[in-house]
């Protein structure tokens, strides 16, 4: 048995990561191709089949995965587009199910078959989305805010979805007395959950991470038990183990901490995730998605062509811009990774056979693989549509060129899509200051009297609080964090440190990008290796003051006079 299951594990593993670099190659999300790589190690070649195992890992796997789903869904971030939020993404999931339960019916589909595909086609793909976005540097732009925002109202939704699937069983008939029952137990325990996360986001977890953040380890080993102690609770309750793990990534979002959560926790997730997805492959009938080939295409380009102009046209209807609701829509045109969780998880009651989760499967496939494509030229398909005059078709409303992000790039056709994450982030030009001991702290106040745009960076919240300036809470010698801070466009690093091989990696860093750097060189050791990289300049606070090391180096035309 042991020898089975890491011959799975292996092929797994190795088939995951070999079609993931592949598809890396083309832009294809690696959701997709990790399903990919489960339908040739399972009904092609036949090389892995599920075991309990198996199972178990695949199910750490979802629990992670809706852990840092969310994690992602900071409330502050989208208050100021609450509105559009919610009233696109309710009716968006209103009209997309009826259209989905439409089609599933034109095609001869069964009654619970389509509620069911009305249901799991409804929502986009939180993962797909936040991580292209991520990557675009896009998180912070009009367009990308109500995307997330949208995707929080249907995260919701399925919370709500999950508990009902949980509170079902196709194993036995059940008399309708008994179903609504173990339905109202379901939301009762659902209700009880979310009420303890709340009172404990409020008044609990806050007071426990202030105490716990300056240990790095234990701040991910605190999270996780946190995570875990919610899906015990879920599974003592009878509802989904994946509602607890959601429960549990939502509070913690709310945290000054979750970006630090999320950096760790996602290298983690990763293996698990891949083993949830490629095995999600392996169960999938071939054979039955090819059979059923007209009901997949009509369902791939409804959720393609159709979708998208559909979710623009109601943002549009709510006061945004035509080409801010056009991109926002563009986002979202795929299905979600829930609809893989949902069909699992049904699959598993007995209310939905193996024929229908391959279609879900095949739909997601395609859909999450092709919209990646027009998520990341966003900017240049609305550029096209605006050229040929279809902005105002698709949105319902008229071109008023506005620039995405609310910056002032350009919005002529071949306008990237830097342009407007640039304006939206507001950093640029910047100071970053690693290290807030009084030296750093010193630093920054000093930079900020001068009228510089400053971003502390510290292991420690507490020692960033005060400070007049943006703050950024993690470990520099983490890329991660670099990328978060806009390392590539500052004008200026300065390490306040005492840690040399740290000193010595943003030194590397800053060189690498023709950066300059101000290093704190607190001895004669140190002061010998950074004189050696160029464009460090030694911040040795014994031997001068720092106001006179900010006039050297304006001096040297760093900073303006």
């Amino acid at each position: 048995m042991e020898q089975l299951l890491l011959e799975d594990l292996g092929f797994i593993l190795v088939g995951g990561t070999a079609v993931a670099l592949l598809a890396k190659l083309i832009g294809v999300p690696s959701i997709v191709a990790f399903i990919l790589a489960g339908l040739l190690l399972g009904p092609v070649l036949g090389l892995v089949e599920m075991s309990h195992t198996m199972e178990l890992i695949a199910e750490v796997g979802i629990i992670l995965l809706l852990f840092l789903v969310g994690l992602e869904l900071s409330l502050k971030k989208i208050k100021d587009i609450g509105g559009v939020a919610l009233g696109t993404g309710l009716a968006q999931m209103a009209i997309t199910g009826g259209a989905v339960a439409g089609i599933a019916w034109a095609f001869g589909m069964s009654g619970g078959e389509i509620l069911f595909l009305g249901v799991a086609l409804t929502f986009s793909s939180t993962v797909v989305v936040v991580k292209l976005l991520d990557q675009l540097r896009a998180l912070d732009a009009r367009h990308g805010r109500i995307a997330v925002g949208i995707l929080l109202v249907q995260d919701l939704v399925v919370v709500i979805v999950l508990t009902f699937v949980a509170g079902l069983s196709g194993g036995q008939e059940l008399e309708t007395l008994d179903m609504i029952l173990d339905l109202g137990l379901a939301f009762a325990g659902m209700g009880l959950l979310l009420v303890a996360a709340s009172f404990a986001t409020w008044k609990l977890l806050p007071r426990m991470f202030d105490w716990i953040a300056p240990s790095q380890s234990a701040l991910i080993t605190w999270s996780l038990a946190w995570c875990f102690l919610l899906v015990l609770a879920s599974y003592l309750m009878n509802l989904s183990v994946e509602l607890g793990a959601f429960i549990a990534g939502v509070a913690l979002a709310q945290l000054p901490y979750n970006h630090d959560l999320r950096r760790r926790v996602r290298p983690l997730m990763n293996f698990f995730v891949a083993v949830f997805f490629v095995t999600l492959g392996v169960q999938m009938e071939l054979g039955a998605a090819v059979a059923a080939w007209p009901l997949v295409t009509a369902l791939v380009l409804f959720t393609l062509f159709l979708k998208p102009p559909l979710i623009a046209w109601l943002a549009r209807g709510l006061g945004e811009p035509p080409r801010v609701a056009l991109r926002s829509g563009l986002t979202l045109g795929q299905t979600s990774e829930f609809s893989f969780i949902l069909a699992a998880l049904a699959l598993s009651n007995e209310l939905i056979d193996q024929t229908l989760l391959s279609i879900v499967g095949a739909v997601g496939l395609l859909t999450m693989g092709l919209s990646s494509f027009s998520i990341i030229r966003g900017n240049r398909l609305v550029d096209w549509f605006e050229s040929k005059g279809l902005v105002p078709v698709l949105t319902g409303g008229e071109s008023q060129g506005v620039v995405l992000g609310g910056g002032s790039g350009p919005t002529g056709p071949g306008s990237g899509d830097d342009e407007e994450d640039e304006a939206a982030s507001g950093l640029r030009d910047h100071v970053i200051v690693v290290g807030m001991n009084s030296l750093g702290r010193q630093i920054v106040e000093i930079l900020h009297k001068k009228g510089e745009s400053v971003l502390a960076i510290d292991t420690d919240p507490a020692k960033l609080r005060g400070l007049p300036c943006r703050t950024l809470f993690g470990n520099a010698e983490y890329q991660s964090v670099l990328d978060e801070a806009r390392f590539e466009r500052a004008k200026l690093l300065v390490s306040a440190l005492h840690i040399e091989d740290v000193n010595r990696l943003l030194a590397y860093h800053a060189g690498r990008q023709g950066i300059p750097s101000m290093i704190h060189a607190y001895d004669a050791a140190v002061e010998r290796e950074l004189e050696a990289i160029e464009g460090a300049y030694l911040l040795n606070s014994r031997a001068a003051g720092v106001d006179l090391m900010i006039e050297e180096l304006k001096e040297k035309g760093l900073f303006g006079r």
